[in-house]
């Protein structure tokens, strides 16, 4: 994985570019310079982690870095902006009537049998526009990165990823080891998905976000009006707590995504047709098994090893290429590594890493991540520099 310093600049260049023109933009069409000054900071930092990436090999390390960053920073522009515009993070029906609840991915695959069937979207979300876009804008959005990313998108590009993720590298030591997490665990998100999907046909209501998101506890919830929304806000809590706090911290894996999520089980399912594969050459590897132990989503098990797979549930974050003693894991397109070997030719070396599987994907990943972190990142940048020049978080 680990690339030369001139590939290592050569790729960052090139993703600077690009995030130049979807995050800096125009600095004439910016209301506050401050703006303007930290999506440029935000996008030498996303330079930095490219590089960093590519010239250390460690791709998990600082993808990680990135990755957490956006999350938290996703929720604090988020919060602030519902305080903002409702005054209460609290979903209530008037909002729900108004369709003004801003999509969220993970609602996706329990939209498509209403929308297939009775031509009706459950989701109370625009068509077009809104403050974070409307469903045509977010589904095309997820379209593209179950495309470029397959699942992932889970820790690439998810809003949410990092919050698991973060507090898993929370402490040093797991006080739950690996081998006392049992395997089956990893198919909960597949029962979930199909429970939720089928439930939503026939209510045709969004029951996943009604009655079992975690994300809730640091999303919009459900106002508290009654009994039944009393017993939701007692289940999105608990749900929150464990799969977002505790039991990544215990565990030291990311608990939501591995075990709960069913917008992961979905990439997982439809994540086939991305082109990029975790492969181990068998021949290389020395059945050490740190890459199962390492791995956050559980995606690798001994027999996975012995053929030199991990399983569809595999995120592509890293872990277990950056962790394998004898560089026995990388990228692959399609199953088959690109030109294998090395050249004499110093050019053909630079022309190969270039289009290296790892090469690609990385920079694909960092590109989606770069662009849908832009917005959110630099709004909580502006944010905090609103809080200690003006004393509240909130923009009037």
């Amino acid at each position: 994985m680990k690339k030369s310093l001139f590939t290592s600049i050569l790729v960052s260049l090139a993703l600077f570019f690009l995030l130049s023109i979807f995050i800096i933009g125009n600095p004439q069409n910016v209301k506050y310079m401050e703006i303007f000054i930290f999506r440029a900071i935000w996008t030498i930092f996303l330079t930095f982690i490219m590089f960093m990436i590519l010239w250390t090999g460690n791709i998990s390390k600082y993808r990680s870095i990135f990755f957490t960053i956006f999350a938290f920073a996703f929720i604090l522009t988020f919060i602030t902006h519902l305080l903002e515009t409702r005054g209460s993070m609290a979903l209530t029906q008037e909002v729900i009537d108004n369709n003004d609840t801003p999509l969220c991915p993970v609602a996706i695959p329990m939209l498509i049998l209403p929308a297939l069937f009775r031509n009706t979207i459950i989701f109370p979300s625009k068509l077009f526009g809104g403050y974070y876009g409307g469903f045509s804008q977010i589904f095309f959005m997820w379209l593209i990165s179950l495309i470029t990313l397959g699942r992932g998108w889970c820790s690439w590009g998810c809003f949410y990823g990092g919050i698991d993720e973060g507090f898993s590298k929370i402490g040093k030591r797991k006080i739950i080891p690996s081998k006392k997490i049992k395997p089956w665990l990893r198919f909960i998100p597949f029962i979930v998905l199909t429970v939720i999907i089928v439930w939503s046909f026939i209510v045709m209501s969004p029951v996943y976000c009604q009655w079992l998101c975690p994300l809730k506890l640091v999303t919009e919830y459900v106002e508290i009006t009654n009994f039944k929304t009393y017993i939701q806000a007692i289940i999105f809590i608990t749900l929150g707590m464990s799969l977002l706090f505790i039991l990544p911290i215990l565990t030291k894996k990311r608990t939501h995504c591995a075990f709960f999520c069913p917008l992961g089980a979905f990439q997982s399912l439809l994540g086939k047709i991305n082109p990029f594969r975790i492969k181990i050459d068998k021949d290389k590897c020395i059945k050490c098994g740190k890459c199962i132990d390492v791995c956050p989503v559980m995606a690798i098990n001994s027999d996975l090893l012995e053929k030199g797979n991990v399983s569809m549930t595999c995120t592509k974050c890293g872990k277990c290429i950056e962790k394998c003693p004898s560089n026995a894991i990388d990228f692959h397109l399609l199953g088959k590594p690109l030109f294998p070997g090395k050249s004499e030719n110093k050019v053909i070396n630079v022309l190969k890493e270039l289009i290296a599987p790892s090469t690609i994907f990385t920079f694909m990943g960092m590109l989606f991540g770069g662009i849908l972190s832009g917005g959110s990142v630099t709004s909580a940048l502006f944010r905090i520099y609103h809080l200690f020049t003006n004393g509240s978080l909130l923009i009037h």
